[in-house]
C-alpha cells in the first residue's frame, strides 16, 4: 500500500510539472521533450509531432491544468499531503489527458509513447521501492 501511495505521490508531482509548464505558456525545448517538461517531456520523448499535434497536445493539457490546479489548491489548504480521494483524481485526470494525448498519435508514434510511459511507471516504481 506503501509502495502505491508513493507512486501516486510521484504521478501527481509529474502532473504538477507538467502543469506549471502549461500554465506559464512555454513549451519545453524539444516538444516538451527531456527534464523540463516533466512528464509530458517523457511520454513524448522521441516523438517528432506535426505542429497540428501539438497544437493538439496543448488543447489537451490547457484543459486539464485547471482542474489539476484546483486539485492542488484543495489539498495545499489542509496543510499535509493529499488525502487518497484527491490523490485518485488527480489520477483520474492524469489518465484522461494521457489517453488523449496517446488517440492523437499515429500507430508509429504511439508505440514509442507506449514505450515511453512503460519506462516512466517503472522509474517511478524504483523510486517507490528505493524510498520506503
Amino acid at each position: 500500500m506503501k509502495a502505491i501511495r508513493i507512486a501516486t505521490l510521484a504521478a501527481a508531482l509529474c502532473v504538477g510539472m507538467t502543469s506549471v509548464a502549461a500554465a506559464q505558456g512555454t513549451e519545453p525545448q524539444g516538444q516538451g521533450q527531456g527534464r523540463g517538461g516533466g512528464m509530458g517531456g517523457l511520454l513524448l520523448k522521441d516523438i517528432n509531432l506535426t505542429d497540428a499535434q501539438k497544437a493538439q497536445v496543448k488543447t489537451i493539457r490547457d484543459k486539464y491544468v485547471p482542474q489539476l490546479q484546483e486539485l492542488r489548491k484543495s489539498a495545499q489548504a489542509t496543510g499535509g499531503p493529499p488525502d487518497e480521494a484527491t490523490r485518485t483524481k488527480m489520477m483520474d485526470i492524469q489518465n484522461k489527458q494521457t489517453a488523449e494525448i496517446r488517440a492523437i498519435l499515429t500507430a508509429d508514434q504511439q508505440v514509442a509513447f507506449d514505450k515511453n510511459l512503460a519506462e516512466m511507471k517503472a522509474r517511478m516504481a524504483n523510486r517507490s521501492n528505493g524510498s520506503s
